[in-house]
Order: C-alpha cells, then structure tokens, then sequence
C-alpha cells in the first residue's frame, strides 16, 4: 500500500494481481445497498465508512452468532459481497475482533470476543499500530516506550496515556479494557471533513482547463453535502505537478478560506473554489493532481445564517432539488454548470470496471443457452 503503481507494475503483472481503476459510483451504489440488506436484519446502525459499519446488537433477540452469520450470509447472496463481521463489547475491541475474522480462515469470517479470557488473548497477538484509533506517530511513540502489542496498551498506566496521546488515546485504552465510551457521536465527528482528488491522465496546462476540472470536484462535494444533509464551514483547493518528471521543477500550493455562511450551494463554493485556484494557479506547469477539500461539515438542517446575507438560500436549495433530481434520473451530468467545459471525465481510469449497477449500458446480461444453464456476460 502507499507505492507508486508505474513503480511496481511489472512485479505486479508477475504476481498476477489484478489491478484496476476507482470507480467510485459503484463503490458508493454498493454501499449503499450494503446498508440496506443489513437495516433488514438489525436496527441501530451507524455507518463508518464506505464499507463498513458500527451495529448496535445490545437490544437484538437473536443469538449473536446467528446474527453475524445472517448478516454475512445475506450480503454474500444478494449483493456477491464476501464481509467479515467482529462482535465485541466495545467499536475498538469489535475492530479487533473483525481483524483477526478477516484474516484467519478458521473463523469463517465471524469471531466474537464475549469473555475477557478471548479479549486477552487477541490483544496480545495484534501489534499496537493495528488498533483503531492509533495512528503513524503514536505507533512510533508507544513502540519506543516498549508498548508493542494491543495487550501493552491496554496495561499501560492511564494517566501516562492521557499525558501523552491526550483524551482521544485514554478512550482507546479504556476500549481495550472492555469500557464502552466512542459514542456515535463521536464518531460522526471523525467525519467532519471531504475530499475530491484525482490524478490526471494527461497534464493540463491552462488555468481554463484546471477550472473545469476544479469546478467538477466542487460539484462531486456539494452532491455529496446535499445527499448527506451537511454543510461545509471552509473550503480548501490544492494543485500539484508530477514528483516524478522534473523533480526539480515540481510545483505544489493549496489554499483554504472560510465561508461566510455553513454551505451546500453549488454555485457559491464553485465561485469561491476558483478564486483560489486564481491564487495558487501559477503558469508555465504541467499539473498532474488536484482537489477540493471541504472541512467543518455540520447538520444543514440546524445552520446559522448570517444577517448580511445575499443569497437567496430558499430558492437555490429548490434549483438544486431539481438538478440533483435530473442527474439521479437521467445520468451524472445531464444538468451541469457551463464552467465544467465539455470533458468531465480527467482521471486515469485506463482500468476502470463496468458500471455494474449504476449504468444501464454496462448492467450484467444473462443468456439461457439451448439446455436452459445460465451464462452471464
């Protein structure tokens, strides 16, 4: 992971890995319906990440294992996708329970940690860098204080912990001990921040050309926003040369600003969007990366206006209902905004996979064959 791809391309081919490019609608249709299968089986669901999510199991009836088995039973059958689930007292020792389920196949992909002897036992096989909630320089910092595995933090002293990986690292040794306290809250706010970046197939040269491609991500992030009923307090762009042609004449610069008012408003964060690209934008380079980065999301629904405002929020929320609505009926970018140009598609996706669900011309035919056996193509 982390490794250029031209780096290892041809030790990958040997290997016989399959490589293919992000195809990000699918990814999302996918988890979505991931969701849904699983909304069937248990109530209290909070979702994490695009393919994975927290279940409450404290108010379920059925027997745990039958739980897990259902849901990963039914997600393999109706979706094709293969999951692991980790059931434990507490998200962080439920992560760790999912670890050791997705990796050793006597589990068959389900392992619950419902004593403190099972607890004990896997904390002390799983390096500390593998813990929820423990990132690159802790991982650095714990190991030189000879805290290797999962078990020595959890028997570290707390408040030599609290001293040093602050409030955020007491709560995962607490978790390790079996005490819940990552509310879904808590998690919730770990989400405070998107972002939309791509690598371009070919270099763009012209800040006329980069608009385009910027006001494409500003879009991407306020359909997302909107779906999501959040809004952003700050927006941030970046663009950035090749690290690996010219080293010497590599370029990087990004710039955020606040926003006056909490916003999903397209037309605005587009407006907003370019005028730091206008800053950063320097001619004469051959840019291969760029994003949008939106930060300081909250509830749109609960939002506090300013009194000099001058947009007609109401109206441009009923414009974007109707847009949003038009491209979810008759594809992405049926309605869009004349900035965008007429390419919008700039990423490398050589190696994209069909649109398996998410596209009528790529959806999965089947074909009976004269003795009636199912072929798919």
């Amino acid at each position: 992971m982390g490794h250029i791809f031209f780096q290892k391309k041809d030790w990958l081919k040997e290997q016989g890995v399959a490589v293919l490019s992000s195809n990000y609608p699918l990814y999302a249709d996918m988890s979505d319906r991931m969701v849904q299968v699983v909304r069937q089986i248990v109530d209290n669901i909070t979702v994490y990440s695009v393919d994975e999510v927290f279940i409450d199991l404290n108010n379920c009836s059925k027997d745990l294992s039958e739980t897990a088995f259902e849901i990963k039973n039914k997600l393999l059958k109706y979706l094709g996708l293969p999951v692991s689930v980790g059931i434990a007292p507490t998200k962080t020792l439920a992560k760790v329970a999912a670890f050791y389920a997705k990796r050793y196949p006597k589990f068959q992909n389900i392992l619950i940690l419902d004593n403190d002897k099972k607890i004990q036992d896997a904390l002390k096989l799983i390096d500390v860098g593998e813990i929820w909630g423990v990132g690159r320089q802790f991982k650095k910092f714990l190991k030189a204080n000879n805290i290797k595995s999962a078990s020595d933090l959890r028997n570290t002293n707390e408040q030599f912990v609290k001293k040093h990986m602050t409030v955020t690292g007491l709560r995962t040794v607490k978790e390790l001990k079996g005490i819940s306290c990552i509310s879904t809250d808590s998690i919730s706010e770990e989400r405070k921040n998107i972002i939309h970046t791509r690598t371009f197939k070919h270099t763009i040269k012209t800040k006329a050309d980069l608009k385009a491609v910027i006001s494409t991500f500003t879009v991407r992030l306020c359909e997302k926003l909107r779906f999501q009923h959040s809004a952003a307090n700050m927006i941030g762009v970046f663009i950035e040369t090749s690290r690996f042609k010219n080293p010497e004449y590599h370029y990087y610069n990004s710039k955020t600003v606040d926003l006056p008012v909490p916003s999903n408003d397209t037309f605005e964060l587009i407006k907003y969007a370019l005028n730091l690209l206008d800053t950063i934008f320097v001619s004469g380079y051959k840019y291969k990366r760029a994003g949008v980065m939106l930060f300081g999301l909250q509830d749109a629904k609960h939002l506090q206006y300013s009194l000099f405002d001058t947009i007609n929020r109401p109206k441009h929320k009923h414009v974007f209902k109707a847009i949003d609505l038009l491209n979810a009926s008759y594809g992405r970018d049926a309605v869009k905004y004349a900035v965008q140009g007429n390419d919008t598609k700039i990423s490398v996706q050589e190696r994209l996979s069909p649109q398996y669900t998410t596209s009528w011309k790529q959806i999965i035919t089947v074909k009976a064959d004269e003795n009636l056996s199912l072929v798919s193509s």
